[in-house]
């Protein structure tokens, strides 16, 4: 539906938009500039270095430290308590050519620290005034040159320890307040003192003149730039410069005192002042741009009393100050961030950019989470400058924008899809469906096609009065987020990417795109899609990253590249891809370079910190330069000015432990040596980024211990080796920030662990002799030991097999005899009983008694006080037993309460008396239970003579004797329990002929029965 703007609202959206672009004229500084802040006690930093290791060396409120890019190391004297320990107050480092630190302390004045020692040592004079020191220089010839502040310049001659005063003249006066020191390329030598500037000429120092100055001009810093020229800058607040052997003044109204002065690599002069950093134009004199701290920047200037400036070896900036503490310029020349207008009521006051378009005019529309679309400058050197709000009557929040081929803009906002032209008018809008839109794609035929939330809509054209839902060949309408559309030029084809995989429009059908067994996409939802300049399709997705399409199988299923996979990159690549001129691919964190198939990663420490970046804001500008969107602001990448960092990075040993004790971290050439018994020996490594160190990963071996490397990441620096054998090993380190990318920069530490005396090759020989000679000894000694030994052995194993065989043949509770000791035994008792009656009539001593003991109610014990109480009266019970029976004869507990015995050599007629008494001793006292209680128990017993017939032996086998006994217990149970039944003698009755009744069994003339209960007579 067409829709015309009110002419009022019109005008007052031009004036709105006229006035944010008259108010952008006037704003500088949309470009953040970015810093990483390095804690330090209290934010006071007097004094940086860095020597040639790469070390930073950091002045602070609490004394020297060395940091390597994770901790400062504090550097103190060796002994005495904290307060001497410490170097005090210190203004002035200076690296030397052999590693050591130059030091100029307030309270100790000339220091040294040298680490092959890994000690500080003093070089003032004792007792003499000490001066406070500015400056240290190390000339060519190794002295060093001492700026002081009263006592004016000293030079220090290492190799002999002499120290003299050098005149600087001043108006027939030698100055004695230097305040900087500075040493040229080709040698020459520079002073700043109070008055002015001091060139050595001939051995000789010789004033400088400063124009406009007669009574000189108080300078605090120097600088040499890279064509040679000399800038200083002064205590009022003055910025001259040296040229040709003469001085000019370049800026004369900074009215704050210049105290720190670097030239960065892209050739700005930083100039630190008492108020803040400014970026001078070294050719014009331009101040191009003013650093102050403000709240608005976290990641800005942090303090604006700047003491110290530093570019280091790598060409990082660094800042220190008071207040400022330490920091480090996250810069790189490919990256900017475009932050907040600093106007609180600026359009872009709040940067989270949530879609980002970049117009064929220049021109950069931005939408943010306010509702407005802000039109900015994208024009090169602009520095996406505001110009103002673009005109739009609707306030919702716009969630896609793009510019369709006739220069038209699409915007879908709301559940609208908007079609206005390139000034804002809105032409048409139509209903969407499907929540959220994601993508927006016009297309060279007049459609435009939308992914949202849940599915893939299409308009046939602007004149279309509703979008319509696509659908699959054949199938249901494709569900799911769509989050990628792109369309290929050379067929005029879509493909779509989303939740579901990847799909292809073509031939008016949308199909999903079949992939080739093994070289499919590594995760199947797909994240963004691109198709570059030459037609190939690059996909990002949610898991495995960046695959490339490498053509169709003969079936036509796509082949994929893993590249991401490849290369060691997990996750996805950034869900936003843009291809700039030489082919490489980007994202908002990611670019892969296909030439040297190589993924660099980018992001904080390149001053690439822009908050979360979202997925679908991106663009690319005419010029080549790519806009990426984030919740603090846009990412503008300039593809051209990108270069692939190196492989590898330097690294560096921190500390080193022999034993677990600190030794100095330097290694002699030769390699370390290690006395014999060393037990391990510890280091710690530092890969010197520090841009941000927390993203390297190491690598490190042992060489003649181990050939594999072992990796870890930036918490895993501290390896420890040992116990080692004495030999000649190397440590070897290397660090990358590159994802599985390893260079060939290692640092190496060999070492020698020396043997101990028993170690050497002449103890080893003289061993072996003296071994040699004590074999045959040895060996006849140790033969007549094994046969001793044999000896002892052989009755070790029979004491202990019987002690093995006895546990086998006993019951673990009580202790008695258990059934297979019965199995055992019997067969020889019953044979020897029937041996003594085949002599008729028998010894009186020949008859064998079984004998079948049964506690009564010992299910109500266990009831009522609990297994463990049963067990205690059965351990009980044995003993009282072994009180009853003679060692001759066999107790074998029979199962749960039961007990049957095997009394031998015994008269039948003495049975019932037997039986009694055992009746007698379980219940003549309680059985103690656990805890002092006690209960009583009473015993049932049956029991039979052996043989039973003695006129017929052979009559009553074993089984019959036993059932007979089985028979009599339950007999005796029967009877009234607390006693005892038992039969001594048959008379020509069988075993099969036994009555089954007790009453016929006291009846039956054949058998011999005695019984007997509590209180009665046997």
């Amino acid at each position: 539906m067409r829709c015309a703007v009110p002419r009022l609202a019109w005008t007052l959206a031009l004036l709105t938009g006229a006035w944010g672009a008259a108010q952008a004229h006037h704003e500088t500084g949309a470009l953040e500039v970015q810093f990483r802040s390095v804690p330090v006690p209290q934010n006071l930093v007097p004094s940086l270095a860095q020597d040639r290791r790469g070390f930073l060396w950091v002045a602070t409120s609490e004394g020297l430290m060395r940091f390597d890019g994770y901790r400062l190391r504090p550097i103190e004297q060796g002994s005495g308590t904290a307060v001497r320990r410490n170097l005090g107050w210190i203004r002035a480092l200076s690296p030397g050519r052999d590693g050591r630190m130059w030091i100029g302390s307030d309270t100790q004045g000339l220091l040294s620290y040298d680490p092959a020692r890994d000690r500080v040592d003093s070089h003032s004079p004792s007792g003499t005034a000490r001066a406070v020191i500015r400056a240290l220089l190390e000339d060519d010839e190794g002295q060093v040159w001492i700026a002081t502040v009263g006592q004016g310049l000293q030079r220090f001659r290492p190799a002999t320890g002499q120290l003299d005063t050098e005149a600087i003249p001043w108006r027939e006066q030698t100055e004695s307040r230097v305040m900087a020191l500075h040493r040229s390329p080709s040698g020459q030598l520079w002073a700043a003192h109070w008055h002015g500037l001091a060139q050595r000429v001939n051995g000789r120092w010789q004033d400088l003149p400063l124009p406009d100055a007669p009574e000189g001009a108080t300078v605090l810093s120097l600088l040499e730039d890279e064509d040679g020229r000399l800038w200083f800058g002064t205590q009022d607040g003055r910025l001259g410069v040296v040229e040709r052997g003469r001085a000019r003044w370049v800026l004369t109204q900074l009215q704050v005192a210049v105290h720190a002065l670097a030239q960065a690599r892209d050739g700005m002069l930083w100039v630190g002042t008492k108020s803040g950093l400014l970026w001078v134009d070294p050719v014009s004199g331009a101040i191009r741009q003013r650093l102050r701290p403000d709240a608005r920047r976290p990641l800005g200037l942090a303090g604006s009393d700047i003491s110290q400036l530093l570019r280091d070896q790598d060409g990082a900036m660094w800042v220190a100050g008071f207040g400022v503490g330490l920091q480090r310029h996250q810069h790189h020349p490919a990256f900017t961030v475009r932050g907040a207008d600093l106007e609180p009521k600026a359009p872009l006051a709040e940067p989270d950019v949530r879609s980002v378009l970049g117009l064929r005019n220049g021109r950069v529309l931005v939408t943010t989470q306010t509702g407005l679309v802000v039109e900015l400058d994208g024009r090169p050197e602009q520095g996406l400058a505001t110009r103002g709000i673009w005109p739009r009557e609707r306030h919702t929040i716009v969630e896609f924008m793009a510019e369709g081929p006739d220069g038209s803009l699409w915007m879908a906002s709301a559940g609208r899809l908007e079609q206005r032209t390139p000034e804002g008018r809105l032409l048409h809008d139509w209903p969407l469906d499907g929540g959220r839109a994601q993508q927006i794609l016009p297309r060279a035929n007049g459609e435009v096609w939308l992914g949202m939330q849940e599915g893939l809509y299409r308009l046939r054209s602007a004149q279309a009065a509703a979008l319509e839902r696509v659908q699959p060949a054949g199938g249901q309408p494709l569900s799911g987020a769509v989050h990628a559309l792109a369309e290929d030029p050379r067929d005029q084809s879509v493909w779509v990417g989303g939740q579901l995989g990847l799909f292809r429009w073509q031939q008016d059908a949308l199909r999903p795109v079949a992939e080739a067994p093994g070289e499919g996409l590594g995760s199947p939802i797909v994240m963004a899609l691109l198709v570059g300049r030459n037609g190939t399709l690059w996909v990002d997705t949610a898991v495995s990253g960046l695959h490339r399409l490498r053509g169709f199988d003969g079936t036509q299923r796509a082949r994929f590249e893993r590249i991401s996979e490849s290369l060691g990159v997990d996750g996805r690549f950034g869900g936003n891809l843009r291809q700039d001129s030489l082919g490489r691919i980007w994202s908002q964190m990611l670019v892969y370079d296909p030439r040297q198939h190589r993924i660099d990663r980018f992001g904080p420490a390149e001053g690439a910190a822009f908050g979360t970046y979202w997925f679908f804001s991106n663009t690319a500008l005419p010029d080549g330069r790519l806009l990426f969107g984030g919740s603090a602001g846009i990412l503008q990448v300039a593809p051209l000015a990108y270069h692939s960092p190196p492989r590898s990075t330097p690294v560096v040993l921190s500390s080193l432990r022999i034993n677990g004790q600190p030794v100095p971290a330097s290694v002699p050439a030769a390699g370390l040596p290690l006395p014999a018994g060393t037990r391990s020996l510890g280091v710690e490594f530092a890969g010197l980024d520090y841009a941000d160190p927390g993203r390297l990963r190491y690598q490190y071996r042992l060489r003649g211990l181990d050939e594999a490397w072992t990796e870890v990441d930036a918490g895993q620096r501290n390896p420890s080796f040992g116990p080692l054998q004495p030999g000649h090993y190397t440590l070897q380190v290397r660090a990358s920030a590159l994802p599985g990318q390893w260079g060939d920069q290692l640092l190496e530490l060999p070492f020698d662990l020396r043997p101990a005396w028993w170690q050497t090759g002449w103890a080893h020989t003289a061993l072996a002799l003296l071994a040699l000679g004590a074999l045959w000894g040895v060996v006849r000694w140790r033969t007549r030991s094994l046969r001793r030994r044999e000896a002892e052995l052989r009755a070790q194993v029979e004491a202990r097999t019987t002690e093995l065989r006895e546990a086998s043949l006993t019951d673990a509770l009580t202790g008695l005899r258990n059934r297979r000791y019965l199995d055992l035994r019997l067969p020889d008792d019953l044979r020897l009983c029937l041996r003594r009656h085949a002599n008729q009539p028998p010894p009186s001593d020949s008859d064998l008694l079984v004998m079948l003991l049964d506690l009564d109610h010992f299910k109500h014990v266990n009831d009522v006080h609990g297994h463990a109480a049963g067990d205690a009266v059965l351990v009980q019970l044995a003993e009282r037993l072994r009180g009853v029976f003679r060692a001759s004869d066999s107790l074998v507990r029979w199962g749960g309460e039961e007990v049957l015995a095997l009394v031998r050599e015994t008269d039948r007629d003495d049975a019932a008396e037997l039986a009694a008494r055992v009746c007698e001793a379980v219940r003549s006292a309680p059985f103690v239970l656990e805890g002092g209680q006690t209960v009583r128990v009473t015993a049932s017993i049956g029991f039979v003579a052996f043989p039973l017939d003695p006129t017929r032996p052979e009559a009553w086998g074993w089984a019959a004797t036993l059932q007979m006994a089985d028979a009599a217990l339950y007999a005796a149970k029967a009877q009234g329990r607390d006693g005892y039944l038992g039969a001594v003698r048959a008379k020509g009755l069988a075993p099969q002929d036994v009555p089954q009744q007790l009453g016929r069994w006291l009846s039956d003339p054949r058998l011999e029965v005695r019984r007997g209960q509590s209180g009665m007579a046997p």
